[in-house]
């Protein structure tokens, strides 16, 4: 009897064991609700990581240092962020890199309260970043100089969360702060100005960019390009479901305002890589001029995954399946 019940214990677990198959846990951390964040949502919310075997969990960490650190340490295997911070990291010695970039522009806006006038009154006044050595104090910078003024004419001050940012413009704490639709456009709708646009300026820069730890991607190859291919298929629903991607954006932005999530998807989806490779010429500017000269542009990312699905047929049929 005891050897029959354990036959049949056995046989249940192989049973059991057929129809499915291990997903892989992987932790996934972005940045904020910034609209290059919205492909990487769609993928998920559609199911693509797991479709492709993973069991991914995503985490909002705002603060580019707290990411970098969380990746290091492994308390998360995938990042999507600005391309300033893996940059600066590689320069200081991380061994982190960027595995895709979907947005290769500068999606910032310089919004002002209505005591700022002109490019004059900005100076000696606060700017509110979300953190220093970020994308908003990289965009900030660039903003400046497109006004004719230098970094050193407005203090950066850290100041949190876009949401924190806009009071902090809205209270008079800050002058100025760099906010990037969805946000934006709710800054707007709350009266504040723009004063400088850099989508306008057409600059390559990696906004949107994947990374993992050199270390975790020798190890977990397959599990990366796995999460590329789910991602990949992520930017492409993006592209041509509109409106599912704004309920995506909806849910995660806890934004109510048909009118701001249609106006921030027209203004990312037009520049959004489909193919997520990284343009050395993004990486080139996010460099410090005083660092471009003794470090190599391919030090910091490594298109090889995106290749070979690109040459193994896999956007291709992605494309086909699209039509």
């Amino acid at each position: 009897m005891l050897r029959q019940i354990a036959g049949i214990l056995v046989s249940l677990s192989l049973l059991s064991s057929v129809p499915f198959v291990h997903a892989q846990p992987v932790r996934i951390s972005y940045a904020g609700i910034a609209g290059y964040n919205v492909p990487l949502w769609v993928a998920q919310e559609a199911g693509f990581f797991k479709k492709h075997g993973l069991s991914a969990d995503f985490i909002l960490i705002e603060g580019a240092p707290i990411s970098i650190q969380a990746l290091l340490t492994n308390e998360v295997q995938l990042v999507n962020m600005a391309g300033s911070a893996p940059v600066q990291a590689t320069l200081q010695g991380a061994e982190v890199v960027i595995i895709a970039t979907s947005y290769n522009l500068m999606p910032y806006s310089l919004v002002v309260h209505e005591e700022i006038r002109s490019t004059a009154d900005l100076r000696g006044k606060r700017m509110g970043v979300a953190s220093l050595g970020g994308i908003t104090e990289v965009a900030g910078r660039l903003a400046l100089e497109k006004l004719g003024l230098a970094p050193k004419d407005m203090v950066f001050f850290v100041a949190g969360s876009d949401s924190t940012r806009i009071a902090a413009v809205r209270s008079k704490a800050v002058a100025a702060s760099i906010i990037a639709p969805p946000n934006l456009f709710v800054a707007m709708d709350m009266g504040l100005r723009v004063l400088a646009d850099l989508g306008d300026l057409g600059v390559k820069y990696p906004t949107g960019v994947m990374i993992t730890a050199r270390s975790y991607l020798m190890r977990n190859r397959a599990l990366v390009k796995k999460f590329l291919m789910g991602f990949i298929e992520g930017l492409h629903l993006y592209a041509e479901r509109k409106d599912f991607a704004m309920q995506v954006m909806q849910k995660r932005a806890k934004l109510a305002k048909p009118e701001i999530l249609s106006m921030t998807h027209d203004y990312f989806v037009k520049n959004t890589a489909l193919i997520p490779v990284t343009d050395p010429g993004g990486i080139k500017n996010a460099i410090p001029p005083d660092k471009v000269s003794s470090r190599r542009v391919e030090d910091f990312y490594d298109n090889s995954l995106i290749r070979e699905l690109v040459d193994e047929g896999f956007v291709t049929n992605i494309l086909k399946k699209g039509k």
